[in-house]
């Protein structure tokens, strides 16, 4: 493993959308939000980087005019609500100047934010899809194509927007955050995330409004998946080209809370599971499916021996300079 404090001194520019931008190419759902900020540049502070935040006309305008400092690491803020177009944007200037772009480059954002798309990967890799329904039968699930978040995801067809319609899963919703191992010197698995109605109805799924509030559901723990499960949720992020963070939203299928209990007390297995989909450009926020698992870390091992390391130079170990120190050491071992 590359020796940690070869870290330190690097400029990390984090790009990010403010208030008002409404032009073609800059209109997104996550806006400036001084909370989501200020965790990365503690991260980056923790880390001994020297931080650089633009808005993302500005650092458009100044690449284009070469007037950008040198920057060692981009870290992409700008998850996008509207269409691919622009989510894109910032990895494929990073690209264009070879700059390396933080979680992901460009193609891997067409791959895997394209529903239609990572649905086929998934299904070309192994994973269990849910079929594809005709937009006249009733009871189906609707998501549209390249939006995350949950936004506009419904239990009917929907004419609106462009989307696929698939056969709905009974059962739970589930969450495994994939991850750089620097140790190991390959992505690996966190602990996998479990979400359970209020109501413990098996016809549930975490939406949109559940989402933003955070309300509705428990959030559960997952420490066990089979050996083929991991094999194939590993393969995809290797098929989609991702080497530092993701996040992969799946389904157990099963009818009562009883047979969910009966599935994990073993190890999660492949035919338990249906892919929902693949998130290369995971929101990494106070709260939420990636800090529930980054919680129980220590639970796991397979990260023991990078988290002592990391303890060893930073203040406190936080979920922010965890992620980000993988993600420099993904693409540190990559040259």
């Amino acid at each position: 493993m590359t020796d940690l404090h070869e870290m330190f001194g690097k400029t990390i520019c984090v790009v990010y959308t403010f208030e008002g931008e409404d032009a073609p190419g800059f209109e997104h759902y996550h806006v400036w939000q001084s909370d989501v900020i200020s965790k990365w540049l503690l991260a980056i502070q923790d880390l001994k980087c020297r931080p650089l935040i633009l808005d993302v006309r500005t650092f458009v305008d100044k690449a284009i005019c070469s007037t950008l400092p040198n920057i060692d690491y981009v870290l992409n803020l700008n998850c996008g609500g509207c269409e691919l177009s622009p989510m894109a944007l910032i990895p494929s200037v990073c690209a264009f100047f070879h700059i390396p772009c933080i979680p992901c480059d460009a193609s891997t954002i067409l791959a895997g934010e394209n529903k239609f798309m990572s649905n086929l990967v998934a299904k070309a890799t192994g994973l269990q899809v849910p079929q594809t329904l005709d937009k006249d039968i009733a009871g189906g699930i609707f998501r549209p194509l390249n939006l995350g978040s949950s936004i506009g995801v419904k239990r009917e067809f929907s004419s609106l927007q462009k989307g696929i319609y698939q056969e709905f899963i009974p059962g739970y919703d589930i969450t495994t955050p994939i991850v750089y191992n620097p140790v190991r010197q390959k992505m690996d698995i966190l602990p996998t995330v479990l979400y359970i109605a209020e109501n413990d109805n098996v016809e549930w799924f975490l939406g949109e409004e559940c989402k933003n509030s955070r309300s509705g559901f428990t959030r559960k723990t997952i420490f066990d998946l089979s050996e083929e499960l991991e094999k194939k949720y590993l393969e995809l992020t290797q098929n989609i080209a991702i080497n530092t963070f993701c996040r992969i939203d799946s389904r157990i299928k099963c009818s009562s809370s009883d047979e969910l209990v009966a599935l994990l007390k073993k190890p999660l297995q492949l035919e338990d599971i249906y892919f929902i989909e693949i998130n290369p450009m995971p929101t990494v926020w106070i709260n939420n499916a990636f800090s529930h698992s980054f919680s129980e870390i220590n639970k796991a091992k397979n990260f023991s021996t990078y988290l002592s390391d990391l303890g060893e130079i930073v203040p406190q170990i936080t979920l922010h300079n965890f992620l980000l120190s993988i993600a420099i050491l993904a693409f540190t071992t990559a040259k």
